[in-house]
């Protein structure tokens, strides 16, 4: 499998645990359940994807911060 297609795969699987682990979560608040471990475990499994997908794009996020620094550092010099 290709870097990218795996990128967009980890994406896709964040997006969903995400969505799934608000959707328990609110499931649990509502029927105050205490040890509804469904939330739990995707919480845990959303927390693992975030990791990795901070992994994958790491280099862009870096890439941004330079950027920006860049900016601010130019804007200071100017005198604006």
């Amino acid at each position: 499998m290709k870097r990218e297609t795996l990128r967009y795969v980890v994406s896709l699987m964040l997006l969903v645990s995400i969505c799934t682990t608000g959707l328990l979560g609110y499931i649990q608040s509502e029927l105050e359940l205490r040890r509804f471990v469904p939330h739990r475990y995707f919480a845990y499994t959303t927390l693992c994807l975030a990791a990795v997908h901070l992994y994958f794009h790491w280099g862009k996020r870096c890439r941004f911060v330079h950027r920006v620094r860049r900016r601010a550092q130019n804007t200071d010099a100017s005198g604006f």
